[in-house]
């Protein structure tokens, strides 16, 4: 009799064993998709959106009322682009190898939250970082526009695929905006004829 109870008392211990070992993996599983939440990358996501500009709906109509200026002879390869409310004109302009560009003309009442901001947002727009106020304004080239003094800030993608070259305007309490964007092809073969043109131009 002594043998078959330890051999029944072998077969019930060994046969208890497994009941912890699932007991441990049912924690397991329930442990992994706590640590792999992703609710973490949300503020990282939200962080690299630029902040777009949104003009409220007074100085939108203030804008509005802003005549438009007396422009220069088109340059060759611009051609008018199409009507567009918030703008005082929009113009395409082609470059080598088909590359396009844009050029967009606003202007708003005030500086429009100052320097760099503007600067910062026209970085994002390349898909470029922030830049502290001393870079930003180390960074501005001498322009005219009219025979008024203006910055002048050009940039490029880290990818070099698309460039934007804009002036910024101060007058009569208001600042006026000059941004040629596109293909980076286009935009540097335009950029003495952009010059030209708006230092050629007058500004109401």
């Amino acid at each position: 009799m002594r043998p078959l109870f330890l051999l029944s008392a072998t077969l019930l211990a060994f046969g208890c064993k497994p009941a912890p070992q699932v007991a441990r993996y049912e924690v397991k599983s329930e442990a992994t998709p706590a640590s792999a939440a992703p609710v973490a990358q949300a503020p990282a996501t939200a962080a690299a959106a630029p902040a777009p500009m949104v003009a409220p709906a007074s100085m939108k109509a203030e804008a509005a009322s802003f005549d438009a200026p007396k422009w220069a002879a088109l340059p060759a390869g611009w051609s008018v682009g199409p009507e567009n409310s918030m703008r005082k004109a929009t113009w395409i302009v082609s470059g080598p190898n088909g590359s396009t560009a844009e050029i967009a003309v606003t202007v708003f009442p005030g500086s429009v939250g100052g320097l760099a901001a503007n600067v910062n947002r026209w970085r994002g727009q390349v898909g470029l970082p922030p830049s502290g106020p001393d870079e930003i304004a180390a960074s501005a080239q001498a322009g005219k526009v009219g025979g008024i003094d203006s910055q002048r800030f050009v940039m490029t993608s880290a990818d070099g695929k698309t460039s934007l070259d804009a002036f910024m305007t101060p007058k009569d309490g208001a600042t006026w905006f000059f941004k040629m964007k596109g293909d980076a092809a286009a935009v540097e073969a335009n950029a003495a004829a952009f010059a030209a043109f708006l230092s050629a131009s007058k500004l109401p």
